[in-house]
């Protein structure tokens, strides 16, 4: 009996370490880690945080700051969904964040961004903000 307790304590132990966790800052890997692809050539990424916990599901909340690009604009718009918010609802998503958001994230007053979320995902927490002024791109989803 106490083998077996102890064979499956390390087995879970085993199981549960068997990805990398922690925090990123601006590490070119962050988009793989994110999106699970590989980050197109045109893409400027100003700033990223992305965030993985030890525990064994998929825990992780990421933060981008991405130069205007229109490419990537249309490709988030065709392959997704997304609806756009506005008055108290976007003011609302504008303060709903993962732990403490980053500084440099959407770091201007809420008015100053159009605020995007996937339609039908009323629990989802994916967020793509758009300046109204130079078209910057943040974006931001978790998952605990």
């Amino acid at each position: 009996m106490k083998t077996r307790f102890a064979l499956i304590l390390a087995v879970a132990l085993m199981l549960s370490g068997c990805h990398k966790s922690g925090t990123w800052s601006d590490d070119s890997r962050n988009w793989e880690r994110a999106f699970k692809s590989t980050k197109p050539t045109d893409v400027v990424v100003v700033h990223s945080q992305y965030w993985r916990s030890a525990h064994f599901t998929y825990e992780f909340a990421y933060y981008f700051h991405i130069k205007k690009n229109d490419a990537l604009k249309k490709q988030l718009f065709d392959g997704n969904k997304l609806k756009q918010v506005s008055g108290e609802e976007a003011s609302l998503l504008f303060k709903d964040f993962f732990d403490k958001k980053p500084s440099w994230f959407i770091p201007n007053t809420a008015d100053s961004y159009e605020v995007w979320t996937i339609e039908g995902e009323s629990n989802g927490h994916f967020r793509l903000f758009i300046d109204k002024d130079s078209q910057d791109i943040f974006i931001t989803d978790y998952q605990v």
